[in-house]
């Protein structure tokens, strides 16, 4: 493992210098192309070296796009140490509002309904009243499903209770 270790460091190494050179030399010739342009602008005279920037540019490119594969791991650590605080701070500014709705979703899990002899609210699971102990369900004589105490027919088969 050590060994490859070594290896991806000396071919991240290669990478560097080559991009580096390739983006230094095109960079240079680049310079020189416009240069010999603009100077022979002035004279009125023909560019010698123009040619120098059709070789140059894509050196240049060559060279950037070789020290990007090189810096890969040292950008991305730069972009996710930029983007974890910012992502940290958006949640602790959204915290608020996920609880809000959180708790909404929770009391709406603990429903509640009113006793129909006295209008205690009662858990929904309750068969009995807690104030006035007067059922809180009925079951249907029909099917035998349980309904409100309140329903005048039963919810799953229809019939009058």
């Amino acid at each position: 493992m050590k060994k490859d270790e070594n290896k991806h460091a000396r071919n991240k190494l290669i990478l560097k210098i080559l991009g580096s050179l390739f983006a230094l030399g095109g960079l240079a010739l680049a310079v020189v192309g416009f240069w010999s342009f603009f100077g022979a602008m002035n004279n009125e005279e023909i560019p010698d070296l123009f040619w120098c920037c059709f070789v140059g540019f894509p050196l240049l490119v060559v060279g950037l796009w070789l020290l990007m594969l090189g810096f890969r791991r040292e950008l991305a650590q730069y972009a996710k140490n930029e983007s974890a605080p910012v992502f940290n701070q958006a949640a602790q500014q959204i915290k608020p509002g996920i609880e809000a709705i959180s708790s909404a979703v929770n009391q709406g899990m603990q429903a509640k309904c009113a006793c129909p002899a006295c209008g205690e609210e009662n858990e929904s699971e309750a068969k009995y009243c807690k104030n006035c102990g007067a059922p809180l369900k009925k079951i249907c004589p029909n099917c035998g499903d349980e309904t409100a105490a309140d329903a005048k027919f039963c919810d799953h088969c229809g019939k009058k209770l």
